[in-house]
Order: structure tokens, then sequence, then C-alpha cells
């Protein structure tokens, strides 16, 4: 390759995860060397990083057995990108998040002579060991988000390097205007579409529940700004408050979360927590079948052990997700366990600045 000439780096995200995990490897792409060239698809943070957005690609992401819709979505993407890649032969392409969509672009890059990196390690621990085989036959390096990833991946020949997480990244926290209630309750349903069709409901009946035990409590629901329109419909006159979550989880009292990478930024504020996601009776079932591992929500995981309490997947257990809720509200001590013991696992992630080393990584395969 010609050196004189600006690097092209292709990032590839889905979802919204991934528009985040895209954004912060675009950061530090752009701080490294300004004039490098960084396409991808994916969606507003990425684009607002400087990434040259070919389509956006997280605004429609959905989930679960039987999204006809969201295949054949993923589908058209993946021709769409495999022709750009074989017309402009980028110098790498960053799988972002999202394995199942990016399996088939990694190798559309590799049959085009493309070195491919991924960009959050597809979580095979848990579900599918054996296509290690695949990856290392489509990859060329992992950079894992959780500490424990490397030494399952190096172990079976996979390269790969821990490079933290922007979720567990320390910022200034505004001060905004919210309502003062005993206890402060936060509700965070997700931002897919089928997320929080089938979790906010369930998150407002939990509420209930808790306010019927404390009469003070206030509430308010937490999501980014693209997502306001889909919470709306079922906010129940709840106060949304969009694009202002450190600020949210410095306030509040309890979380109830939805699984995912939003479980490590109420981590990282160490504000006690418990986790959900609720699935049809057939997604529950595969579930059971296909995940191999104690835990699920990523705190959890990251400890090794049930640090926070969690119900994923789950089927309608509002009741007894209540009155797990209303005993640690009544348990001081339970509470500033939990506390100190996400602060513990989040002390795990402070020596890394994870925009500076996936840059450094993407690039030394350039």
């Amino acid at each position: 390759m010609d050196n004189s000439k600006p690097k092209t780096i292709l990032l590839t995200a889905f979802e919204p995860s991934g528009d985040a995990l895209g954004a912060m490897a675009a950061a530090g792409l752009k701080e490294i060397d300004p004039n490098i060239r960084v396409v991808g698809l994916g969606g507003s943070l990425m684009k607002s990083a400087g990434v040259e957005l070919l389509e956006h690609t997280t605004k429609e992401a959905a989930m679960g057995v039987g999204a006809i819709s969201e295949i054949k979505r993923i589908k058209r993407l993946v021709d769409f990108i495999g022709s750009w890649i074989k017309e402009n032969k980028p110098d790498v392409v960053v799988a972002v998040d999202s394995p199942a969509a990016n399996w088939p672009v990694c190798k559309v890059a590799r049959k085009h002579g493309c070195n491919v990196v991924h960009l959050a390690a597809p979580q095979l621990w848990a579900w599918a060991p054996w296509r290690i085989k695949k990856m290392k036959r489509l990859s060329d390096h992992v950079m894992c988000l959780l500490p424990f990833e490397p030494e399952w991946f190096e172990s079976r020949g996979m390269p790969a390097t821990f490079i933290g997480h922007p979720a567990l990244k320390k910022t200034e926290v505004p001060h905004i205007a919210l309502p003062e209630g005993n206890p402060n309750i936060i509700l965070l349903p997700g931002s897919r579409k089928s997320e929080i069709l089938k979790n906010l409901p369930m998150q407002q009946e939990v509420l209930k529940r808790i306010c019927s035990e404390f009469p003070e409590t206030k509430a308010v629901i937490a999501c980014r700004g693209e997502d306001v329109e889909r919470v709306e419909q079922f906010a129940n006159g709840l106060q949304i408050v969009a694009d202002e979550l450190p600020s949210v989880l410095e306030w509040g009292t309890l979380a109830l979360a939805v699984s995912g990478t939003v479980s490590l930024h109420v981590m990282n504020h160490t504000t006690p927590m418990i986790g959900m996601y609720k699935v049809n009776v057939v997604s529950r079932l595969l579930s059971k079948l296909v995940l191999n591992t104690p835990h699920r929500l990523l705190p959890n995981l990251i400890a090794g052990k049930r640090i926070v309490p969690e119900f994923i997947p789950c089927g309608n257990i509002a009741w007894h997700i209540a009155e797990v809720a209303i005993d640690l509200l009544h348990d001081e001590k339970a509470m500033q366990t939990m506390q100190n013991r996400l602060k513990q696992e989040a002390s795990v992630y402070s020596q890394h600045n994870p925009s500076k080393e996936a840059a450094e990584i993407i690039l030394s395969f350039a």
C-alpha cells in the first residue's frame, strides 16, 4: 500500500451500543492522525466523532426470535458494505459489536485482502465456543471490553487485548433539575424498540409497587435523545430525561436496568441496581439451551459472582422483582455493600484509555 496516502479505516456498527464504541474508536483515531479517513456504518455518535457515515444503521435495530425484518435489514447492509469494501479496499475493517451481522462483513473483508479487528469481543465464551475457529480464520485481533476475555481468547490462539470500556470513563457530572424523592428510582428500558416495548411496562409495574411501599418515591426514565419518541408511549406521565445519564445516575437511589452496556454506566456511578430483561417464552427456552454462564449481567460477569440482583432473561415476574427492590430499599447495609462491590469492580478499568488503546491497535494493522 502507498504509505503517502491517508489511511482508510472502515467501522461497521449495526446497533446503538456499536455506535458508541465506534465513536470512541473514531475519536482516538482522529486524535492520533486528523487526516485519517474514517468511514462507517453507524449512528449519530459516530457521525459527531468525525466518521463519514455510509448509512445510518442504528435507529431501527431489533432483536429476538422471528425478527424477519431485522434479518432482511442486515442482509441488505452486508451486501451494500461488501460492494463498498470491494471497490474501496480499506486498510483496516473494524467489526464493531453485533457479531451476527459482522461475521459476513469479516468474510468479505478477508476475501479482498483487508485486515480485520473486532471492537468488542463476540461473547463466544457464553454461547458458542466452537466458533473460535471461524473467528481465527476471519480476524487478526480482538479488542476486549471485559477483563477476563483476553485469557479466554489467547488460550485458544486468538490474539486479544483488554482496552477498558468507555462507559467506565470518569467525567464531570453536570447538575440538572430532577424531582427529589425518597427514594429516587431510575427506569432504564434500553434502546431497541423491542426492548422498550417489553421492559418499560414491566419496569412501570415494579415502580408502582415500590410507590405503594414508599409513598414519597420519585422516578424518571433515562434514555437516548433518539429513543424519546419510542419511550413516550409507555411513560405514563413520568419525566423522560434524554442524554443526561451520568446526572441521572448520580441522582438515583436505585436503577431498574435492562441488561447490556447501560449496566456498566450504572456500575461506574456505583448506583445500586437490579438487572432485568423480559423476553418471550421461546427466547427464554432458547437461552437456557444456548447460554452457558451462571451470570448474564455485565457487573456480575466481571466480578465472577452475583453482586447485583439479575433477572435475565425473565417473563412476567414484575411482582418478584418489586419484592427484591423493596427489600433492598429497606436494607441500607445491603445497598452500601452493593455500592462498594460495584466500585471495586469498576476500579479494574481506571488505568485504561479505551479510545487511545483502540486507535493504536487499529492503526497497528493499517
